[in-house]
C-alpha cells in the first residue's frame, strides 16, 4: 500500500489540514519535496500522513514550527534530537506551570472584583449607575477588594465608602 501516490487534496484531507498547510510544510522543510507528474502536480506517498499528523500532534504540544523543523532536521541528518525533545518539552511545561498559576491569581481577582460589585450593587439605587467599572483593579496582580468605591450608599453621589472587606 505504501506504494500508492497521494495528491495532495487527498493528503491533506486524509491528514485533517489543508493543502496550504502541506504546501508550507514542504517549504519549510517539515516534509520532505514531493514527486511530480508530468503535469506538475504534486504526489506524495502513504507516509506523508504520518509525517503529517507527526507535525501537528507537536505543534499540540507546545512545540513552535521551528522547533519541531529542527528536530526533524536533525533525524534526517542522522542524528538523534532525543535530549533536545526532552528539554524543551520541559520549558513547555514549565510555561504551562506558569500559567496555571497566573490565571488562578487572576480567578481569585475575579472572585474578589464580582464580590465587591455585589455589594456595590447593593448599595446603589434602582436605576443610578453602580461604577462597576471603576471598582476595576488599576494594574496587574492588583486586588479591587480593599479599594474605595466611589458610590455613596443611599444617594449615588460620588462619595467615598469602604469595600466590604473593610471595616465600617
Amino acid at each position: 500500500m505504501e506504494n500508492q501516490r497521494l495528491r495532495i487534496g487527498e493528503l491533506a484531507e486524509r491528514s485533517g489540514v489543508s493543502a496550504d498547510t502541506v504546501r508550507y510544510y514542504e517549504r519549510i522543510g517539515l516534509m520532505p519535496k514531493a514527486a511530480r507528474t508530468p503535469a506538475g502536480y504534486r504526489e506524495y506517498s502513504e507516509s506523508a500522513i504520518d509525517r503529517v499528523r507527526l507535525v501537528q500532534s507537536a505543534l499540540r504540544f507546545g512545540f513552535s514550527l521551528k522547533q519541531v523543523t529542527a528536530f526533524l532536521g536533525v533525524r534526517r541528518a542522522g542524528g538523534a534530537p532525543c535530549k533536545n525533545v526532552r528539554a524543551a518539552g520541559a520549558l513547555i511545561l514549565e510555561a504551562i506551570e506558569r500559567q496555571i498559576a497566573e490565571l488562578t491569581v487572576s480567578r481569585e481577582s475575579v472572585k474578589k472584583t464580582l464580590k465587591l460589585w455585589d455589594w456595590q450593587l447593593s448599595q446603589t439605587p434602582e436605576g443610578r449607575p453602580a461604577l462597576l467599572l471603576e471598582a476595576l483593579p488599576a494594574g496587574k496582580g492588583q486586588s479591587p477588594v480593599g479599594r474605595r468605591s466611589l458610590v455613596g450608599r443611599r444617594s449615588g453621589q460620588p462619595t467615598e465608602s469602604r469595600s466590604p472587606d473593610r471595616e465600617h
